[in-house]
């Protein structure tokens, strides 16, 4: 007889091995199911995180489906809104004979073929037999067994992902659940990849118009620059006329007075005619080289007041370029200095020496201007106060300081800012 004590025993025991061998294979299947598929998904995640472009990541994900889902093959899918059709743009298997190559691309119009109504209807399909399903586009060879899920991100389409396999019945619920959790990953990379090369592109495009405006700018610049040349040269040429005419009145009054007050004024224009010469030939519209024109001036105030031989020039002069707005007034102080020293600086046959000096520290200009000859009281009225009064209108004009020593002959100095 069995006692109560084994009794109790044997139904601890009996439930404890209620489930049969057949449940345990079961929860043990399940359980290798579940490992695989997130085994996959993790492998997935993992390319995933490496691909940055489009085309990285359709080409990526083709070759791994085949890979970790043992396909024959994995075609993508990607639609092209200007051409209105869904396009292969990554494959792995026979539509792949080499490395990134797609044998004669298939190109759907959306609701054509198994993969056409996919990627209207935005759901995915398993086809266990293809030979009964109409909808079937044979591509590179019939194959019977068709799973096609599409990519959307937030309600949109944007592919499909579709693998075919020789055997009827081949994909299972466990492919269709894994391929759908893949595309979802793949739509979101997609959309970022999307989001990123857009980005891109505007930037080129802006980078392209910016260089475009740029180029317009610049030619419109050379454009200006040469008018603006052109007219200096006409300016040039037209203070040139007037020198002439008035040489022509030089030649004709027998007034001596008359041919001084002509020539002086004559010598005025010659000083600007020689800047706006000198600003045709410059590089830059706006600078002028000072050290050529101060000397190119001088020389021919020596050659227009007749100097001889007595009187020498000396110079020191700095090279640097000189906006006209300085450069102008300049010259026209160095005319009226100039003027004054051979007109009326030196007695007839004295010897005598002119210096002209020009320095540059940063934005500071320090100008010099000294003769040694009779000299004059500038707190007297005199020949000459036309020309010193024009001199001081010339240096306020500029924003300068000037000093001016008469106890050896005439020295000036000049400082202004640029």
């Amino acid at each position: 007889m069995v006692s109560n004590k084994q009794f109790a025993l044997i139904l601890v025991l009996s439930d404890s091995l209620s489930d049969s061998p057949k449940d345990i294979s079961q929860e043990l299947q399940e359980l290798k199911r579940k490992e695989k598929y997130l085994e996959v998904i993790n492998s997935f995640a993992t390319i995933l995180f490496d691909a940055q472009s489009i085309h990285e990541i359709v080409w990526a994900v083709a070759k791994h489906a085949i890979a970790k889902l043992n396909y024959y093959d994995c075609v993508i899918y990607l639609y092209h809104p200007e051409h209105n059709r869904l396009i292969q743009s990554a494959a792995y298997g026979p539509k792949n004979p080499s490395k990134e190559f797609i044998k004669e691309p298939l190109k759907l119009v959306p609701g054509v073929g198994i993969v056409g109504e996919v990627f209207l209807s935005g759901v995915g399909e398993c086809v266990n037999d293809t030979s009964k399903d109409s909808r079937y586009i044979v591509d590179d060879e019939r194959r019977f067994s068709e799973l096609t899920v599409p990519l959307s991100y937030k309600g949109e389409v944007v592919g499909v992902i579709d693998s075919e396999h020789p055997d009827k019945d081949f994909f299972t619920q466990q492919d269709f659940d894994m391929l759908t959790t893949v595309a979802a990953m793949v739509s979101t990379k997609l959309a970022q990849a999307k989001a990123n090369e857009e980005l891109l592109n505007y930037k080129a495009n802006l980078e392209d118009l910016v260089d475009e405006k740029t180029q317009e700018l610049t030619q419109q610049n050379k454009e200006k620059e040469t008018l603006i040349k052109e007219i200096h040269h006409r300016v040039k040429n037209n203070m040139q006329i007037m020198i002439s005419l008035l040489n022509l009145q030089i030649n004709s009054s027998k007034e001596k007075n008359e041919q001084e007050y002509l020539r002086e004024f004559q010598n005025r224009v010659r000083s600007m005619a020689i800047i706006h010469e000198r600003l045709y030939l410059e590089n830059d519209i706006n600078l002028i080289s000072i050290d050529e024109y101060m000397l190119e001036l001088s020389e021919s105030l020596f050659s227009s007041l007749g100097s001889d031989e007595k009187i020498v020039l000396k110079h020191n002069i700095s090279s640097f370029q000189l906006h006209i707005d300085y450069a102008i007034p300049l010259g026209l102080i160095i005319n009226e200095m100039m003027t004054n020293s051979l007109k009326h600086g030196f007695k007839d046959g004295q010897k005598g020496e002119l210096y002209l000096g020009l320095d540059r520290k940063g934005k500071s200009i320090h100008f010099e201007y000294k003769d040694n000859g009779v000299g004059f009281d500038p707190l007297k009225p005199n020949e000459n106060s036309f020309g010193t009064d024009l001199i001081e209108i010339l240096v306020n004009q500029i924003g300068g300081e000037i000093k001016l020593n008469t106890k050896q002959g005439v020295h000036y100095q000049i400082d202004f800012l640029i």
